[in-house]
Parts: C-alpha cells; sequence; structure tokens
C-alpha cells in the first residue's frame, strides 16, 4: 500500500514535508505518480531504520569518521 509523505513524516516524527524533500533530492526510495506526486511504501522506509542500542560500542565504522555517521570532518 502507498502511503502519503506526511504519514511518513508522523511515523517518523519529523517535520511536516521531510520526507518529500528527501524524496525529491533521492534520500528515500518513493514512486512518483503521473500528476507529480509522490508516494511511499512504509516497508521500504522501515528498512532504512536502524536500530540503536547505546550500550554497545562504536563500530569500526564510526571510529573511522571520528564519529560522524556523514563521513565529512565537520571541525572546521
Amino acid at each position: 500500500m502507498l502511503i502519503h509523505s506526511e504519514e511518513v513524516d508522523r511515523r517518523l516524527n519529523w517535520p511536516l514535508g521531510k520526507a518529500e524533500r528527501m524524496a525529491r533530492r533521492r534520500k528515500l526510495p518513493h514512486y512518483l505518480l503521473p500528476d507529480g506526486a509522490i508516494r511511499f511504501r512504509w516497508e521500504e522506509i522501515e528498512t532504512l531504520i536502524k536500530r540503536v542500542d547505546n550500550s554497545t560500542p562504536p563500530t569500526k565504522h564510526d571510529s573511522e569518521n571520528n564519529g560522524n555517521v556523514y563521513g565529512k570532518d565537520c571541525s572546521r
């Protein structure tokens, strides 16, 4: 079942419009309807969600990026 971007925003507790903006930047899997509307499959969005357990130490990948999940040097 396809859902609206507002529903994705609600389920992820995001500001209204964030899911649509991310879809337009190709950061979220989505479906573009003939009228230009964007829809999502929750199952596809859900697979992108990673559970983070605060009791586990950082992974090697995290330490390679100095704890920055985006892999960019933001120290400047």
